[in-house]
């Protein structure tokens, strides 16, 4: 089964942890795919240069408050078990958190 693993924090609270951070993520990286799981990843630039759109408002609004997504890796487990594992595992853990959501796939 597929799972997002999204990962976010509040700037306000709290700030990432550098280049010691991105060494943490390539590790990461390398053990999902040597693991076999790892289906894809991907970061976001800031929230800052981010635009909403909604259908109360034609108009688009930019940056965002509170929380910023700061990215998602999609993987192929067994298991919610092993989704909750490999999510435990993401730096951004430390200081924000990480929500799992299986992934809803369509027949083609």
């Amino acid at each position: 089964m597929k799972y997002a693993l999204i990962y976010q924090y509040d700037p306000a609270q709290a700030t990432p942890g550098g280049m010691a951070e991105i060494e943490e993520w390539m590790a990461l990286d390398q053990e999902v795919k040597d693991a076999g799981a790892h289906v894809y990843s991907a970061g976001f630039h800031s929230a800052a240069d981010a635009h909403t759109v909604t259908a109360a408002s034609p108009d688009t609004v930019k940056g965002t408050e509170g929380v910023t997504i700061a990215g998602f890796m999609v993987v192929e487990v067994p298991d919610l078990e092993t989704a909750l594992t490999w999510a435990r595992k993401i730096p951004t853990a430390r200081y924000g958190s990480v929500q799992v959501r299986a992934l809803v796939e369509f027949e083609a």
